[in-house]
């Protein structure tokens, strides 16, 4: 674009710089490899566990033992799900650190009788249960009654070492904690009588009833694991007998209680050296039931009121972890897919297809949707037939966070050799563009604002042994023609004006004769007309080649210019056509020059406002100052001159002079003086059109008392 006489464009050091952004394919690429990696890694995990899941597959081949241990005169009872827990359960009544599993309850019981919901946990061998009652009207214990029977209570039966039949109550007399009592047959007195502290808990009363939350070693339930509840309404706390009773199990005198569905243990120890802490093991029977699980996907804390307390990090370094992560798909979170449901069993398409023979694999995302899971199933075998599957389920974190620390390590060396090319290029730019800035200068010093050229050319930069050195050394080259050219010229009209004068004085001389012999007079003085008008074009020639010359060797001193102008005006006035107005301040105006050289810069502004004056038309000359300069102002009423031509009037060789001014010898050389004489005096020379567009106004701006311009 260009704006006026200067081109506006891209500086050298954005073009420089826009081309070392072409670097940043480099992470890029990298990026995208990354990408290709991730996928090819994943395929590779999922080949892996595939294979690993088909090694421990063939381990448990033909092991059917290991699939159904449930005993046969249980097998058509109802099973009480055991869930495994992450932490403790705190007996105080609150539900809130079963962590909502208080959901999957089971609930049992019919009106008009008791109606109850029971959930049962497991965590380091001990059995941890939640019971609610719905009951509008308790009644609890008597202190003073002997008999466990009298109040509301619940009933525990479960056969212990040596499948002896076990009986344990638990009364309660309000909130607080509750007394369990192994009792007799009839569930009346405490055998032996004192609390059995193996079974603790606590029981909290509501609006709808009360609930129960206990512990008991799993060891207490024997080999076998069976469990039954009831929960015993007493209506009448006067009366206080039994009103109704919901069990857990249909019939007492059965001898046979609900299995508790645990996982196998000789499974879990078969399998227990294959586990990897970032994998978990699944073992499935044909009904889809977990009958070992061995590792974990995650860390699973020993308390639910256990804090992990995260490692500080700074924060510049949270923000390119969360930024790296973004990229490759990597979260700093921990992994949570825990679901109560699926320790117990599970009904995903891909066990049914391992059920169905086939071994496959699939990715599907957390529960908590921040992490990515890698399955892969195979069947177990017992011959043909299949007993079970083998589930193997790792999260993709490892490989995201190794392509993650890949991807910092990347992104840390490409910023780092990114940052060194850009700053290489921005000193390199800043150098190449000082360098030409300083040649253009430089350039720009060696001639005036009109193209003369100075004395002493100095380019900086010619040692230099690149491309700018040596467009600096033709530079330097070229202006040195180009003043040696200029001193010829400025030459020539001194030489012209000593080698012309002889033949003119000779044919003078020779005219002169003629005129003495009677030649025609009309023919002679057309030719004294010719020889005076060669005359003054050499004299004016050499007065502007000399001018230069002469305002550095003239003699300078303190002018009074008011005075000078004043006295000037006046001798002018006599025989000038034109009336000449003259306006000065009261005081006086000093400046340091050539009263000489003064004078001719007032002769060449007076005569041209005298040639272009309008006839009848005054002149006005006046003169002001401020601190450091003084300004003479020449104005005439007469023609404009063109806006285009206003910057070349005081060129060498202009000349605007119309027809009427024919007869004189006009080559372009007075305002030319006139500007030099300004310029050398510390000031300058301009020239405008009157906003009337009737006149001309030149404006002569001199320094005022200095010298500095000498």
């Amino acid at each position: 674009m260009k704006i006026g006489s200067r081109i506006i464009g891209p500086r050298l050091g954005s073009k420089l710089l826009l081309a070392a952004c072409v670097l940043l394919l480099i992470p890029w690429l990298g990026l995208q490899s990354l990408r290709v990696m991730q996928q090819f890694l994943t395929d590779g995990q999922a080949e892996a566990q595939l294979l690993t899941a088909s090694g421990i597959a063939a381990l448990l081949h033909g092991r059917k033992d290991l699939f159904d241990d449930s005993p046969h005169n249980t097998s058509q009872l109802a099973e009480l799900p055991l869930y495994p827990l992450p932490g403790r359960i705190l007996l105080d009544g609150f539900t809130e650190d079963w962590q909502g599993l208080d959901q999957s309850s089971r609930h049992y019981g019919e009106a008009p009788g008791p109606r109850f919901s029971l959930i049962l946990g497991e965590n380091k061998q001990r059995i941890y249960g939640l019971i609610k009652v719905h009951d509008a009207s308790p009644v609890y214990r008597h202190p003073a009654y002997l008999r466990l029977d009298h109040s509301d209570h619940v009933r525990f039966y479960f056969k212990g070492a040596n499948d002896s039949q076990e009986r344990l109550i638990i009364t309660f007399e309000g909130r607080g904690k509750i007394t369990a009592y192994a009792v007799d047959e009839d569930w009346r007195i405490a055998s032996p009588g004192t609390p059995d502290y193996r079974l603790q808990g606590y029981v909290d009363i509501n609006t709808e009833g009360y609930s129960i939350e206990f512990s008991l070693p799993l060891s207490m339930l024997g080999e076998q694991h069976q469990l039954g509840v009831a929960a015993v309404d007493v209506d009448d706390p006067q009366q206080r007998t039994i009103a109704y009773i919901s069990r857990t199990f249909p019939r007492v005198n059965q001898g046979q209680y609900n299995r508790i569905l645990i996982r196998s243990v000789a499974t879990e120890a078969l399998i227990q050296g294959l586990q990897k802490e970032e994998a978990q093991i699944w073992i499935f029977d044909r009904e889809l039931n977990v009958r070992a699980i061995a590792g974990g996907l995650n860390r699973q804390a020993e308390d639910y009121f256990d804090i992990e307390q995260q490692r500080a990090t700074p924060l510049w370094q949270s923000v390119v972890d969360t930024i790296l992560g973004k990229l490759v798909g990597a979260t700093r979170q921990g992994l949570k897919d825990f679901d109560p449901q699926q320790t117990l069993s599970r009904d995903d398409a891909l066990l049914h297809a391992a059920i169905a023979g086939t071994g496959s694999t699939e990715r599907r995302p957390s529960l908590d949707g921040q992490h990515e899971i890698i399955a892969a199933a195979q069947p177990v075998r017992d011959g043909d037939k299949v007993i079970g599957a083998v589930l193997i389920e790792q999260s993709t974190a490892t490989i995201l966070n190794l392509q993650r620390l890949s991807l910092q390590h990347i992104a840390l060396l490409s910023l780092l050799s990114l940052s060194a090319i850009v700053i290489i290029v921005l000193l390199f730019s800043a150098r190449l563009t000082w360098r030409i800035t300083r040649l253009g200068r430089d350039t720009d010093k060696a001639s005036d604002e009109w193209g003369r050229m100075q004395n002493t050319v100095d380019i900086s930069g010619t040692h230099a042994g690149d491309e700018i050195g040596d467009l600096s050394r033709n530079i330097e080259q070229l202006l040195t023609r180009l003043h040696r050219y200029q001193q010829f010229l400025s030459a020539i009209p001194r030489t012209l004006r000593h080698e012309i004068n002889n033949p003119l004085n000779t044919t003078a001389t020779s005219l002169e004769h003629l005129q003495a012999q009677g030649g025609d007079k009309t023919y002679i003085d057309s030719a004294h007309r010719g020889l005076q008008r060669i005359s003054a074009i050499v004299d004016s020639l050499a007065e502007a080649a000399s001018l230069e010359d002469a305002l550095s060797k003239d003699e300078i001193a303190a002018v009074n210019f008011k005075a000078l102008l004043s006295t000037y005006i006046k001798n002018q006035s006599v025989g000038c056509p034109h009336k000449i107005e003259l306006l000065v301040p009261e005081h006086d105006v000093w400046i340091i020059g050539s009263d000489m050289h003064l004078e001719q810069l007032l002769d060449k502004l007076l005569d041209n406002a005298i040639d272009f004056s309008t006839i009848g038309k005054s002149i006005q000359v006046s003169l002001s100052s401020t601190k450091s300069h003084c300004r003479l102002q020449v104005k005439n009423d007469g023609p404009t001159i063109a806006e285009a031509e206003l910057p070349e009037l005081f060129q060498l060789f202009h000349s605007r002079r119309n027809q009427a001014h024919s007869d004189q010898q006009h080559l372009g050389l007075g305002l030319y003086i006139a500007r030099l004489i300004c310029e050398r005096h510390g000031g300058d020379l301009s020239v405008a059109n009157l906003t009337t567009d009737d006149g001309v106004i030149f404006t002569a701006t001199l320094a005022l008392g200095n010298d500095n311009y000498w």
